[in-house]
């Protein structure tokens, strides 16, 4: 079985169709070469405006049916690379973490830290 390629969310954005480039897209951080399916797109090239993108919330707010899922399949030449994902092995959006900056010593009392979160 060979290796899946990865690709950064910039080299998807890169093929946007401009200047005879191809039309890449992202659904669910798989990465589809749809340059040789927009003439037969049944929306016509509005598909173009995804172009580069990641198309996966216009896909689904359009509610394609499972027709159209098994086409884009066969489109698909990659995955985004694993730290620029924003989907988990099934598919759900991850939650975003964020770290809170470190705290500077003498910001709160002592009494304040023992307290934290439990008055509000």
């Amino acid at each position: 079985m060979s290796e899946v390629q990865r690709y950064t969310i910039a080299d998807v954005a890169s093929r946007n169709g401009r200047g005879g480039a191809p039309v890449w897209l992202i659904y669910k951080d798989s990465v589809y070469d749809v340059t040789s399916y927009i003439p037969e797109h049944p929306g016509g090239d509005v598909i173009s405006e995804e172009a580069g993108k990641d198309a996966t919330r216009a896909f689904d707010d359009v509610d394609h049916s499972s027709d159209a899922v098994t086409i884009l399949k066969k489109y698909k030449i990659g995955e985004i690379v694993e730290e620029e994902k924003k989907y988990d092995a099934n598919g759900k959006k991850k939650k975003r973490v964020v770290a809170a900056a470190p705290e500077k010593e003498g910001n709160r009392s002592c009494m304040n830290k023992i307290t934290c979160g439990l008055l509000g």
